[in-house]
């Protein structure tokens, strides 16, 4: 575990007076550990005492568990044992009263929306249905530090930023491929298939242990509803147009969030200048970038910039969002009202879009910026 985080959650631990704190979404055990696991059902108990434990599934692959941390097994996986989640909640209680701390409160984050996928994805891991009201009943019961634990995804430590600046340079590869691939003829399927293979082909290399993409291409009129989802079909791209494409990208765990806008051939002059105005609105607003500074002023300067030129009844999303450990982290957003200030550590996207049916077209630019020292480092330069 990085001393830093260790240190934070030692300090909510005490602050709260809690016995222990448990993790187990996957997004969690990369955030605390740098363990992004296979199934899913892995359970870290970091306790007011005693050096964290981390129990795991008898079916987990050994040489994906992180080193330097006691781990304990439960036998999920193994058919002929008993109830595994009976064994799992013993285990954890057991730990308890060896550290003394059964009459302690435990806490965890409750809420079970938006959670990263583990390796085995495609769907969420099979938890207990009872899952959290008997990890609730642990020691001396719940006591809700949500908040506090969740402010943990805000800042990133020198260790996740070399993750990430890792992650950047696998979505670096997907965009060259995007570029590539986004030709007339080509459908959008298509191009995200190429996409998504260029990242899933760098498994094993330079010390990347997984790689995935999730690309969506929306090209030409498609591309008009690009402010409210994203999503593709089979439609053949085709010269003079606008493709945008929205792309996650999660290597070892950690993740980027970026969209690119290309233009096939000459496209019509309103839709060069929405592309021009978005580029410009996006370096505006990252030019701002730097510790104390609103959250919400940095929003206020791209939307006021695109209004200018008439389009700001056609934004219909906030600026941007926390990054890094989750396709969308939790926090404040670059969004109109946000109370919250910049801070040193933090990982926002900068996205601002310009999208209309009346246009034929949508255009989106998104970066990932850092917030350093004294101002900010975009990790997505291509």
């Amino acid at each position: 575990m990085q001393s830093q985080r260790e240190q934070v959650l030692q300090e909510i631990i005490s602050r709260h007076g809690l016995g222990a704190v448990v993790f187990w979404r996957p997004d969690e055990l990369v955030l605390m550990l740098n363990y992004l696991p296979l199934w899913g059902l892995s359970f870290l108990i970091y306790t007011a005492t005693g050096e964290p434990v981390l129990f795991v599934p008898e079916a987990e692959p050994e040489d994906v568990l992180p080193a330097g941390i006691e781990i304990r097994v439960y036998p999920w996986g193994n058919i002929q044992a008993a109830d595994p989640w009976l064994q799992l909640y013993a285990g954890i209680a057991a730990l308890l009263r060896e550290r003394q701390l059964q009459n302690s409160p435990v806490s965890f984050i409750k809420h079970i929306g938006g959670t990263a996928l583990p390796v085995a994805g495609g769907e969420q891991p099979p938890l207990a249905p009872d899952l959290l009201p008997v990890l609730a009943a642990l020691g001396g019961g719940y006591k809700d530090a949500s908040a506090d634990l969740l402010k943990i995804y805000w800042y990133k430590s020198p260790v996740d930023i070399i993750c990430l600046t890792l992650t950047h340079q696998v979505t670096a590869i997907a965009v060259a491929a995007f570029y590539k691939a986004a030709i007339p003829g080509a459908t959008e399927a298509g191009v995200v298939a190429a996409v998504e293979s260029a990242v899933t082909c760098m498994t094993g290399e330079q010390h990347i242990r997984f790689a995935k993409a999730w690309a969506q291409v929306q090209s030409g009129f498609n591309a008009a509803f690009g402010g409210r989802y994203n999503r593709t079909t089979g439609r053949k791209l085709q010269d003079g147009e606008m493709v945008m494409m929205e792309l996650a990208v999660c290597v070892n765990g950690y993740w980027s969030d970026i969209t690119r806008t290309v233009r096939l051939g000459t496209v019509p002059t309103q839709q060069e200048e929405i592309y021009q105005v978005v580029k410009d609105a996006k370096e505006l607003a990252i030019a701002q970038l730097k510790p104390g500074v609103a959250m919400a002023s940095i929003d206020e300067v791209a939307r006021k910039y695109i209004d200018k030129y008439g389009y700001g009844n056609q934004v219909n999303h906030a600026l941007g969002h926390h990054v890094g450990f989750r396709y969308h982290d939790p926090g404040p957003a670059l969004a109109p009202g946000s109370r919250a200030l910049l801070e040193e550590g933090m990982l926002l996207t900068v996205e601002p879009g310009i999208y209309g049916q009346q246009l034929q077209a949508g255009v989106r630019i998104e970066e990932n910026v850092l917030i350093t020292a004294d101002g900010y480092r975009i990790l997505s330069c291509y």
